[in-house]
């Protein structure tokens, strides 16, 4: 029988910092796409409107154009809700590499245990992630391999951690970017009905 190869545990964790830099790096461009396509969705709804205004008539011309930017809109929060939840593909697998890395410093986790967690993460974690009935996907998937506390996953304020810098600034933001989106989908249906409106009459 051939023996197993035995891990290199430096090797390993180097492995894991490359690889925990890489989804950071990722996450990030995803985050710069969302912040581009916000910024050029935002100029070409304002530059529809300002021609939109700027003394044409002809209510059938607007309604088409309006309609336009309503599918536009609605594209655009599909479009972020997949960048989004890539975001959080990209930042759990680093935080979940930064819990490993902190166990092999520790001596709580063997080489070996280390890869096979890791092997285990992603597919659960994707699992997870399409069950609807799982708020937190992350969490789940965590305690399940580890079976740690609610909070024990949590990279900020751990000693060995590497430093993920997910913030509440990072939700806020989010928040803050469909809660935009959402008010130019409202916007542009009150726009629709206004066109409808003058249509009927």
């Amino acid at each position: 029988m051939e023996d197993k190869k035995e891990i290199n545990e430096e090797e390993l964790k180097s492995y894991i910092d490359s690889n925990i830099s890489e989804n950071i790096n990722h996450a990030r461009h995803v985050e710069g796409e969302i912040h581009t396509f916000t910024g050029i969705y935002m100029a070409v709804v304002a530059g529809v409107l300002a021609f939109n205004f700027s003394g044409r008539d002809g209510s059938t011309f607007q309604l088409w154009l309006h309609l336009v930017i309503l599918l536009g809109g609605v594209l655009a929060m599909f479009l972020l809700n997949r960048w989004y939840a890539a975001f959080d593909t990209f930042m759990a697998y680093a935080e979940c590499l930064s819990y490993i890395k902190e166990k092999l410093i520790l001596g709580e986790l063997k080489p070996e245990e280390a890869v096979n967690a890791w092997d285990k993460f992603p597919p659960a974690y994707e699992e997870a992630f399409l069950d609807y009935r799982v708020k937190n996907p992350k969490k789940k998937v965590m305690t399940d391999i580890f079976g740690e506390g609610s909070q024990e996953y949590d990279s900020k304020g751990r000693l060995f951690a590497y430093s993920i810098p997910r913030a509440k600034g990072s939700l806020r933001t989010r928040n803050f970017i469909f809660g935009f989106h959402g008010v130019i989908l409202l916007a542009v249906v009150l726009i629709v009905v206004m066109d409808l409106h003058s249509l009927i009459l």
